[in-house]
């Protein structure tokens, strides 16, 4: 089967972007991962399906670089708001995208030749209710719970973004054993469908630098829920300010904290083409 693809990063998190309005494109898991394989296939760290939506504008389904669903990714959503309006699937700046973790509204700045450069996306509510995000814990919210490793104590701050989060504060992300503790907090029991893992160094109340290992990608130059929950958990606690600036290995993203959590970044189209995906991936 031959199918045509468009590939596209928001601050160095990669996509592959399939177009099913007409849903005939059924993709298994192994061929997903496949086509996310960076030396086999076209490589990215997710997929997302372009598809009709009975309640919103236009619908995104979204899987992670290993075929496995997601709810919700911010960076990828982005992308995936780049793509429906420079290709007239959208009509008008704003407008709406359903996706498992809700729906979510978008708001598209272009450049000078009338591409969508920077896009806004209103992210909702940070959900801190430990049978939501979920975690397995009995109090009201868990914030600042220490874990042992191999590595050293931990602790974790859990929130949802629309998936599960954990936010770890270390005094200097570059030196920090994020990929061996990444991974390990990953699969924690205490996260019963795994967890997004975000190592957050404070600079100032404005500005903070952030780095995550994703479930079932690993670790990416960039995460969009990361970012949100980074600045939402901090702001909880009283270390910034509601407007933030999340510096991660691929760029910057701008939070911003109100009733709703509103993030705003660049989405930048690669290339476009066409792909033979292998019955068996």
């Amino acid at each position: 089967m031959k199918i045509n693809f468009s590939k596209y990063h928001g601050t160095g998190n990669d996509f592959i972007i399939i177009d099913n309005l007409e849903g005939e494109i059924l993709l298994q898991q192994n061929q997903i991962a496949f086509l996310c394989k960076r030396h086999f296939g076209i490589g990215s760290d997710g997929l997302m399906l372009v598809e009709k939506s009975k309640k919103s504008d236009v619908k995104m389904t979204y899987y992670n670089s290993d075929g496995t669903p997601a709810q919700m990714c911010g960076n990828g959503i982005r992308c995936f708001a780049k793509h429906v309006y420079d290709n007239g699937m959208i009509s008008g700046k704003n407008f709406s995208v359903e996706t498992p973790a809700g729906e979510k509204h978008i708001e598209i700045q272009t450049d000078e030749s009338e591409k969508a450069f920077l896009i806004s996306v209103n992210m909702g509510k940070a959900i801190f209710e430990p049978k939501e995000i979920p975690v397995v814990y009995e109090q009201e919210k868990a914030m600042d719970i220490p874990f042992k490793t191999p590595w050293g104590e931990v602790v974790i701050s859990a929130v949802s973004m629309g998936n599960p989060h954990a936010v770890i504060e270390v005094a200097d992300v570059d030196s920090y054993p994020y990929r061996e503790i990444g991974p390990f907090i990953e699969k924690l029991e205490f996260y019963p469908e795994g967890t997004n893992v975000n190592f957050a160094q404070i600079i100032d109340r404005k500005n903070v630098k952030a780095l995550t290992w994703e479930r079932g990608s690993g670790l990416t130059l960039a995460c969009g829920t990361g970012s949100c929950a980074v600045a939402v958990v901090l702001h909880k606690k009283g270390l910034v300010d509601k407007d933030v600036v999340i510096s991660i290995p691929g760029g910057r993203l701008k939070v911003q904290i109100d009733d709703t959590i509103t993030m705003t970044g660049p989405a930048v189209h690669v290339f476009d083409g066409q792909v033979q995906i292998p019955k068996e991936g």
